[in-house]
């Protein structure tokens, strides 16, 4: 009974020094929501992949990150081979109202610029 109660204070916490991040990914160039967006805690068929987190419907995300796991944030089109499209989240984008931008991946362009897929 004791180990419970330490387990349940250690969880306590551990979910209160939890950082909430929310928002929706956006599709370059037309501005829609991009529904195949996966947001990722570790890097996708990584070793230390530890979970994924689909957009909804309309490119919205609503995730909760442990403090371990803030600089390890990525974004990704699902659809695809996700190293095509794979970038990095920095923790100073974070908040409850992010608007990250993702341009898909294209059989025939598979390059896609570095510097255009994250914007806050």
């Amino acid at each position: 009974m004791r180990l419970n109660g330490l387990l349940m204070g250690l969880l306590v916490v551990a979910l209160g020094g939890c950082t909430h991040i929310k928002g929706v990914v956006i599709e370059d160039p037309s501005g829609r929501p991009m529904r195949t967006a996966v947001l990722s805690v570790g890097k996708p068929g990584g070793i230390a992949a530890i979970e994924t987190h689909p957009v909804d419907e309309k490119g919205r995300f609503d995730i909760s990150l442990l403090p371990s796991d803030l600089s390890n944030v990525y974004l990704y089109d699902g659809a695809t081979d996700p190293q095509l499209t794979l970038r990095h989240v920095d923790e100073q984008q974070f908040s409850d109202h992010m608007q990250l931008h993702m341009r898909r991946a294209h059989p025939g362009n598979l390059m896609v610029p570095t510097d255009i897929n994250i914007d806050q």
